[in-house]
């Protein structure tokens, strides 16, 4: 599945929430470098292919973004002010109800579990690779997952490193 712009759609990060987040490349301090839902035809896209196809977006545009930014930063724990979860008087959720539910809530459930378990939240990462600024669980055993993806950012990071190192030979 692609975007509008022909970009997958990628979930990586081991939670709807941060998959979420990771609709947006960011930048190093934060800043949103690129979106990848540039209309709400592209969210049904990702929407799609996490599986709540007919789940619904309650707003705009412009506060999808505010509220993707919102959560970002509460779960790096830059700032929880602003981040507000709705999560609709529900009881039990079953598959029928989870079938109704606003996208919004459905986020917001499983961005509290992660920010309500000290033992995943100890475990959300950034991925060190240069302006990604996805997150995502490490999951691994010895928790030293380091890129949200081995075959993107983590091989462009050996990539320049085996290119510095051979430049110093060169010298």
């Amino acid at each position: 599945m692609t975007y509008s712009t022909n970009s997958q759609v990628k979930l990586v990060a081991g939670r709807l929430a941060l998959d979420f987040v990771n609709t947006a490349d960011w930048t190093d301090d934060g800043a949103l470098l690129k979106d990848r839902i540039a209309s709400l035809a592209d969210l049904a896209v990702w929407q799609d292919r996490v599986g709540l196809p007919d789940a619904h977006w309650d707003g705009t545009l412009d506060q999808l973004r505010d509220f993707r930014h919102q959560l970002r930063r509460a779960v790096l724990g830059q700032a929880t002010s602003g981040l507000t979860v709705a999560l609709e008087g529900t009881t039990a959720p079953s598959v029928d109800w989870l079938r109704r539910q606003s996208l919004r809530s459905l986020i917001s459930i499983s961005a509290l579990s992660v920010l309500a378990d000290p033992r995943e939240l100890d475990r959300v990462k950034l991925c060190q690779g240069h302006d990604c600024g996805w997150i995502f669980l490490d999951e691994t055993k010895n928790a030293r997952r380091k890129w949200c993806l081995m075959e993107v950012c983590g091989n462009r990071a050996k990539s320049t490193r085996h290119y510095a190192r051979k430049l110093e030979a060169l010298r």
